[in-house]
């Protein structure tokens, strides 16, 4: 069995999250360990309230994993507070060669912040550092370079830029951008991969990003290249929130 391990915060939406980290960990045929940062109150929406758990708890928790289980991969979704960021910064450092996915949950898709400003300063100092691949969305990309991102072209050279600065792979997603076909990218490492599908239009898309995120997590923890990977995570995001609209429709 391949274990992976997932780091953030509960969804009471169950849209996003911790959750929705081990429901699409199953769909790939792996053990996701959930490593609880907060418990947030939240519509498809809007968060309306987050509290974190306390630090030892975090900490517990994640000693507990790897104590009990080889991990493939790591994917770190909201951390939100800064004694969590520092936690798992701990954490991450005795991980040694195995793939970090940082999915920066800095602010929503609606552009709701999702953590507390001593926490972004220590994500940029001791998390993202350590990222083997950050998966930003439009809004976090600008906070992240301090670029304003205002079309697809920005958002490249932007991504581009943050892999320099933290010697990593970026995933750049087109779906904020303008255009019938979307194209998905990594940067970084030497090279640009691309994988481009038709725009969905979604009455519900709560998530995708998680999703995204974590798929493609899962298919660097099954061993597939990093172009593989992109094109199963892209695949199986699409299909995810195509059968999920219809069943809402329903």
């Amino acid at each position: 069995m391949v274990n992976i391990c997932c780091i953030a915060a509960h969804d009471s939406s169950n849209g996003a999250g911790i959750t929705r980290d081990c429901i699409v960990a199953h769909d790939f045929g792996i053990w996701a360990h959930p490593a609880i940062t907060a418990i947030t109150a939240q519509s498809f929406e809007h968060v309306e309230q987050i509290w974190p758990l306390p630090p030892n708890q975090l900490g517990n928790q994640l000693e507990s994993i790897v104590k009990n289980f080889s991990l493939s991969a790591i994917k770190i979704g909201m951390l939100y507070s800064p004694e969590n960021v520092n936690i798992t910064a701990n954490f991450l450092r005795n991980q040694i060669n195995v793939p970090i996915i940082v999915d920066p949950v800095i602010v929503s898709s609606g552009g709701e912040p999702l953590i507390t400003d001593q926490a972004l300063n220590l994500i940029t100092e001791k998390i993202l550092p350590l990222a083997s691949l950050i998966t930003p969305n439009r809004y976090e990309l600008e906070t992240l370079t301090n670029r304003k991102v205002m079309n697809f072209n920005d958002a490249f050279n932007a991504a581009q830029a943050l892999a320099e600065k933290y010697k990593c792979r970026i995933l750049l997603k087109g779906g904020h951008f303008e255009g019938t076909i979307l194209n998905d990218f990594i940067i970084g490492g030497g090279e640009t991969i691309e994988v481009s599908h038709e725009r969905r239009k979604y009455e519900y898309s709560h998530g995708s990003g998680c999703v995204l995120s974590t798929a493609l997590t899962c298919s660097l923890a099954l061993g597939y290249d990093n172009k593989q990977a992109l094109s199963h995570a892209v695949n199986y995001t699409l299909k995810y929130f195509d059968s999920i609209n219809i069943s809402m429709i329903q």
